[in-house]
């Protein structure tokens, strides 16, 4: 009896010891704070960020940074899908143009501006062009915080060019009447078989927001400034979509069927003379794989409508973005603050510009090949505008683009399907 009772008296101190550690455990680590982060899949970006939370952790030794990354097509979803199960990251890195569905829902925090360590929304301003800040708004209101800012510019193999008679220089396509026209001096074919396209339209991955910069240098966006009014069949649209079916079925400069996976970079393997698809980003991406070609680019203005608007290519990007469900709003708009003021960082290890003003014109990129044509992309572009459901209004559009390039259905019957279907979204 006495050896029963002496084992259960050793087993309960044994239990109140573990129960004492963990409470004091607990205790000592009251301030402890855990932030959940969550970014898409980037190889160099996740390399550079994952240093910059060591250093963070270091610098403050009572948070601890869980970093996930999620491939970039899923991250809308396993988002918007966290957040409304009331659960997610503290800070996650999103796509511009899936904000406005999260903020329309309540799901985002505004900006604290404090936490960030500016005074004010108006200090908060003064650290970006106003061109960098337009896509992160909903109704007036500041959400996000710019992270990757860019816009395509017009790409050209002067290889290609020189092969084909033409002067890089003099020949750089200003319209896209002279993309069309010097497109069928650079198209090659074997047996009726591309072997070489004039232009690289890269529908599947940067077709939409393409086709909306378009749109809006020929008069009109796809969509109202405040995203709730589609203009999909407009003459504005209409246009736009007859010059890439012109591209394709007339001057036939394009082949669709190359192009149809939008997996392959046609332009980096020498398959396409031209390419509208590419910001500053793409240059290492040249050096790294495409050497031949890397030796070989130039850069220049995206083409526009001649004696049209000289709008640029749309501006995209992602923001940094605290959601209402975090318990630790203030420590993740302070880490935010902390990636932010490694801009220079992330230009100079990941080639993307966080959208702020001391990188666009400050040391980091006063060298960088072909910078003055960035910059001003930058300011001749806007962000796509700030619907609810993009992932579904963009099926929609692109099906719209290919039913007429590949499937030749003429361009104001497939707009006007377009505009009847994505009217359940808005």
């Amino acid at each position: 009896m006495r050896g029963y009772t002496a084992k259960s008296l050793c087993a309960c101190l044994v239990l109140v010891a573990l129960f004492l550690s963990s409470c004091g455990s607990t205790t000592g680590n009251s301030n402890h704070i855990t932030l959940t982060y969550w970014t898409h899949t980037n190889a160099t970006a996740n390399v550079l960020e994952k240093k910059l939370i060591a250093q963070y952790e270091h610098l403050h030794p009572n948070i601890t940074i869980n970093y996930l990354n999620v491939d970039i097509t899923d991250i809308p979803t396993k988002v918007t899908t966290a957040l409304a199960g009331g659960s997610g990251p503290d800070l996650f890195n999103y796509p511009q143009t899936n904000m406005a569905t999260l903020a329309s829902r309540g799901l985002l925090a505004p900006i604290d501006y404090s936490a960030y360590g500016v005074k004010d929304k108006a200090a908060f301003d003064a650290l970006y062009p106003a061109s960098s800040l337009s896509g992160f708004s909903y109704n007036g209101v500041a959400y996000g915080i710019p992270h990757e800012v860019s816009s395509y510019v017009f790409w050209i193999n002067k290889a290609e060019f020189k092969a084909a008679g033409l002067d890089p220089n003099k020949d750089f396509p200003k319209t896209w009447t002279d993309v069309a026209n010097v497109g069928k001096l650079l198209t090659k074919k074997d047996n009726g078989r591309t072997t070489q396209e004039g232009i690289e339209l890269k529908l599947p991955v940067a077709g939409v927001i393409n086709f909306n910069a378009m749109a809006q240098q020929a008069g009109q966006s796809l969509f109202s400034s405040n995203g709730k009014t589609a203009y999909l069949n407009s003459p504005a649209a209409v246009k736009a979509l007859q010059t890439l079916v012109d591209y394709t079925r007339v001057s036939k400069i394009a082949d669709p069927s190359l192009d149809a996976s939008g997996s392959s970079d046609l332009f980096g393997n020498g398959t396409a003379a031209m390419t509208t698809f590419g910001g500053s980003w793409e240059i290492s991406g040249l050096q790294q794989n495409y050497p031949n070609v890397y030796k070989n680019y130039a850069v220049g203005n995206f083409p526009t409508f001649a004696g049209g608007s000289n709008i640029g290519a749309n501006l995209y990007g992602f923001g940094l973005f605290v959601p209402k469900t975090s318990q630790q709003q203030t420590e993740a708009w302070k880490f935010a603050r902390f990636l932010e003021d490694n801009s220079a960082a992330y230009f100079q290890d990941a080639g993307i510009w966080l959208g702020d003003k001391a990188t666009l014109d400050g040391p980091a990129t006063k060298d960088f090949p072909h910078w003055s044509t960035f910059q001003a992309a930058f300011t001749r572009g806007s962000f796509f505008p700030p619907v609810m459901n993009y992932t579904q209004d963009s099926d929609i559009i692109l099906q719209a683009i290919q039913r007429s390039v590949e499937n030749g259905q003429s361009p104001q019957a497939s707009l006007d399907q377009a505009q009847s279907e994505v009217q359940q979204y808005l």
